[in-house]
């Protein structure tokens, strides 16, 4: 017998309901997080590559010498490496001790000078430490060496002691001042160690804010060297905050009501008041956030060499001395 149960016919969708639906829309803030997440992500993703076809000395030392921007930089670290290589015979990166690298560091004090020799074991520091965080290496021996004492510096080293501000200072000035203008150039001078000229000559047009690779261009500096920094996120986010709806290309980045520079005087008086709001009783300048940049990112790893291009300080042994004034080495973390 032949079933004749109808099977129930579905309704017809009435397509106009679902087109009229509201279409959800991502705020501009949660699309650059996710980029920011994807990017970060695909770094991670790159370094654990990395772990798996690094097998060898040669290739880990290519790996870490192509990441260095600066093709003096690379000159330099590939000199470095070439030295210790001389010296120890060819030791494998993961063979060498703590002994080893004080037995180098001693060898080298009896033919150089104590900057020279402070800078090659920056650039020994630069592998060890890179090795061991792509876990190319157990530990990192390099860690425990200290620099040597430089008879040359430590007089300007004890003067510039004096007038680099803690992590805590920097933050409790941040906190302290005026919000917009005075808290963004505070900000720019310390995440970017600009000198207090440049910052204030700084227009629109030198800030790329909106590409994910934010920079800062100084057209002019000291000696009429230019420079690129890269800029943080909070300080892009700070700037873009800051950037007036009409802003035009050339116009001052900290003007005054006028639109015309902020004075360097002025500039310096609206800082010793945030001071005072901290609760921070020392004379300090603008400058002071130049000196905290290099001490600070020297504690947390940064290379000599990378804090002298930032600063955009003509010889090496200019930054060097931030190296002995600085005020310990237990920070552990790059600018905040």
């Amino acid at each position: 017998m032949t079933d004749t149960t109808l099977v129930p016919v579905p309704e017809p969708v009435d397509r106009t309901e679902i087109d009229e639906l509201p279409v959800p829309t991502v705020p501009p803030e949660a699309q650059r997080a996710a980029a920011l997440v994807a990017i970060e992500l695909d770094r991670i993703q790159q370094a654990a590559r990395n772990v798996d076809r690094i097998a060898s000395d040669p290739e880990m030392i290519a790996v870490w010498l192509s990441n260095q921007v600066s093709p003096h930089t690379r000159t330099s670290y590939e000199h470095a490496w070439n030295t210790w290589q001389a010296h120890s015979r060819g030791r494998p990166l993961a063979d060498t001790t703590l002994a080893d690298l004080q037995d180098f560091q001693a060898a080298l004090a009896q033919e150089r000078k104590p900057g020279s020799v402070n800078t090659m074991m920056s650039a020994l520091r630069s592998v060890f430490a890179m090795a061991h965080r792509k876990g190319y290496i157990r530990s990192n021996p390099c860690a425990e060496i200290n620099d040597l004492p430089n008879p040359n510096r430590s007089g300007a080293a004890s003067a510039l002691n004096r007038r680099i501000l803690t992590r805590t200072e920097v933050a409790r000035l941040l906190e302290a001042a005026r919000p917009g203008r005075d808290f963004a150039l505070y900000l720019m001078l310390y995440h970017t160690g600009c000198r207090v000229s440049e910052a204030l000559a700084l227009r629109w047009e030198d800030l790329n804010l909106e590409g994910l690779l934010p920079t800062l261009t100084v057209l002019q500096g000291k000696g009429g060297k230019g420079r690129v920094i890269r800029l943080s996120e909070r300080l892009r986010e700070t700037l873009i905050e800051l950037r007036p709806q009409d802003a035009v290309p050339d116009g001052i980045v900290f003007a005054t009501r006028t639109g015309r520079p902020m004075a360097r005087n002025n500039a310096w008086t609206s800082l010793r008041r945030a001071a005072r709001r901290a609760g921070i009783d020392r004379d300090i300048s603008p400058h002071w956030f130049r000196h905290a940049h290099a001490s600070h990112a020297l504690d947390g790893g940064a290379p000599v060499q990378s804090v002298k291009e930032t600063l955009g300080h003509a010889s090496l042994a200019t930054t060097s001395v931030y190296v002995h004034a600085r005020n310990g080495g237990d920070s552990g973390l790059w600018l905040d």
